[in-house]
């Protein structure tokens, strides 16, 4: 029902009516007094004294209303329009009608406007790209790390991937295929290389929404480097400030000390590689002694595979071996032989630290069926600054000669300090820094031998 209420003031009676009659002294505060009446169907009754003059046909009951509040009184007048059912019920279908296609219009455009992609789905896009890169490309890919530039909106969503001529169009068609799976723009800039090599910028959007941008670059071979720092297990201080920089490097661990077990907890928390630094037999007169879990000539088969487990337990987490010292020991063929009887079973890899040039610990280890790769240089046999970076650079032309190298270092504060200032620069070069584990697996490094020159002896 609707009404229509209209307040007549006291003073203000109709034209022909009488004023209200005024209000009742038992009704002073009550709110609200209604008379209702209603002319029949059938015709008008005469009207009342002081009620006027009602309108003709019977369309309109009277709904008189008499507020009192605190003395004062005010006339209410309502109407209500009479329709008849059948109107009412097609007004009130057409409303709803017209709401229901409302409801729809506005779900429709909802469903069917393009939404934006959320920070998170767009670094889910990105990373897959950046693992369909490495799956297609293996280890002929390089994906370098996120330039921390300010300029970059999103450095993660960047990727800079080297790879060589082999995989470089298989790559690049992995990329056009999954777009076209995924339904989005890829729009392709080709650039130069150098030296008829070839490269190409990649912007991966949706709906002009940007999910990543790959730069692709053709290299005639990667080069690839790991640097190993030894002597750690003795202050966990030394550790914890290597750990800090931003790169993979590769911690080798002496056994039975005191920080032995709690530096490789916390290298293999911080997402490193873990080494065993073996200690293996000097030269007489060696300063200083190897030290405890030392492996000597004249051990027997068993006495080497108790004294390797036993050190391997001192270091959980190793993934390999590096000998510490040994100057004595990796001349001894039936010696070496049975140390890496020891690392095939326990599936580890073998970095052969070269401390003589008659070592015989590399050819053992290939032998045996090892994963395993030597030393090319030391960083730090002099403990200076300038030393270091000079071995540093010296390693750089050794990687870019050969196409990949280890070094080993030591946890120097000269060292740390040389390695902050020239590992930048090593990526600048295209040279990829990565685990031991990974160096030694390459196809490429199980054709490379020593050089003649072992350094010094130890």
């Amino acid at each position: 029902m609707h009404y229509l209420l209209r307040k007549k003031a006291h003073n203000s009676p109709r034209p022909g009516a009488s004023a209200p009659p005024p209000c009742p002294s038992g009704f002073r505060n009550t709110r609200l007094l209604i008379s209702v009446y209603s002319p029949p169907p059938w015709g008008r009754r005469p009207a009342a004294a002081g009620e006027g003059r009602r309108p003709a046909g019977g369309r309109v009951r009277g709904l008189v209303a008499r507020r009192h509040v605190d003395g004062e009184c005010g006339e209410l007048r309502a109407t209500k329009s009479l329709r008849t059912p059948g109107r009412q019920k097609l007004w009130r279908g057409s409303l709803l009608l017209l709401s229901l296609l409302l409801v729809l219009a506005t779900s429709v455009c909802h469903w069917f406007r393009p939404q934006p992609l959320s920070e998170s789905e767009r670094r889910e896009l990105a990373g897959r790209f950046k693992d369909l890169i490495a799956s297609t490309g293996g280890s002929q890919v390089w994906i370098k790390r996120p330039a921390s530039s300010h300029h970059e909106q999103r450095p993660d969503t960047s990727l800079h991937v080297l790879a060589t001529s082999s995989a470089y169009r298989a790559v690049l068609a992995a990329l056009e295929h999954e777009s076209a799976q995924e339904e989005l723009e890829l729009r392709e800039a080709e650039g130069n290389g150098g030296g008829g090599l070839h490269a190409i910028d990649l912007n991966v959007t949706r709906r002009g929404q940007r999910i990543c941008r790959i730069h692709l670059r053709e290299v005639p071979r990667l080069l690839r480097a790991a640097i190993v720092i030894d002597d750690l297990g003795q202050d966990l201080e030394a550790a914890r400030k290597l750990l800090t920089l931003p790169y993979p490097l590769t911690f080798s661990v002496l056994p039975h000390l005191r920080y032995s077990q709690s530096t490789a907890e916390e290298v293999h928390r911080a997402g490193r590689e873990v080494m065993l630094h073996l200690p293996m037999e000097a030269e007489p007169g060696a300063h200083p002694l190897p030290g405890e879990g030392t492996i000597r000539t004249g051990m027997s088969n068993a006495e080497v595979h108790g004294v390797v487990q036993n050190d391997l337990a001192s270091v959980p987490f190793a993934a390999g071996v590096n000998n510490h010292m040994g100057s004595l020991a990796t001349r001894n063929r039936p010696l070496m032989a049975d140390v890496m009887k020891v690392l095939a079973e326990r599936q580890l890899y073998f970095i052969d630290s070269r401390t003589t040039a008659n070592t015989v610990a590399l050819e053992a280890a290939r032998r045996q069926g090892l994963p395993a790769f030597y030393r090319a240089v030391f960083l730090d046999d002099t403990e200076t600054l300038p030393y270091t970076l000079g071995q540093l650079r010296e390693f750089r032309r050794f990687v870019e000669e050969r196409g990949a190298g280890l070094a080993i270092g030591h946890p120097h504060a000269t060292t740390l300090e040389a390695l902050v200032r020239f590992l930048p620069e090593l990526e600048q070069a295209d040279i990829e820094l990565v685990e031991a584990s990974e160096l030694v697996r390459l196809p490429e490094v199980a054709r490379l031998h020593p050089p003649t020159k072992p350094g010094s002896s130890r």
